[in-house]
């Protein structure tokens, strides 16, 4: 017979999948400091920098002080840095906002598989 724990970790799983960003497609921040000083890292969203098509991926570059947000080809997150240059990508609906925290597919899920084994 199938434990209590494995039929509540299915159904989180299950849950965790059905609210997560996974193949989705979502918007982006598109702007870059350069044209706009409100792109720069001291940065409040507005809808009027919104991507009007749909991304798989954002990302937020930093390179000598000018800033770009933009849609990206890439889905997953995480960042490369050199110095105080950096470029992230992201995955989640305008996450390319410097007080946006994105919060993984794999985060989510060990934080449930802990959870559930510590009960």
């Amino acid at each position: 017979m199938v434990g209590t724990n494995t039929v509540v970790f299915v159904c989180a799983l299950a849950a965790l999948l059905c609210v997560s960003n996974v193949d989705a497609a979502f918007k982006c921040y598109v702007c870059n400091s350069l044209t706009n000083s409100a792109c720069s890292d001291k940065f409040t969203g507005s809808s009027s920098l919104e991507s009007t098509a749909t991304c798989l991926g954002c990302t937020k570059s930093k390179a000598s002080g000018l800033v770009i947000r933009t849609c990206s080809v890439l889905a997953g997150s995480g960042c490369v840095t050199s110095g105080d240059d950096a470029v992230c990508t992201c995955g989640s609906e305008l996450c390319n906002g410097s007080n946006n925290i994105a919060v993984s597919m794999a985060t989510l899920l060990g934080a449930t598989l802990v959870v559930l084994f510590s009960i």
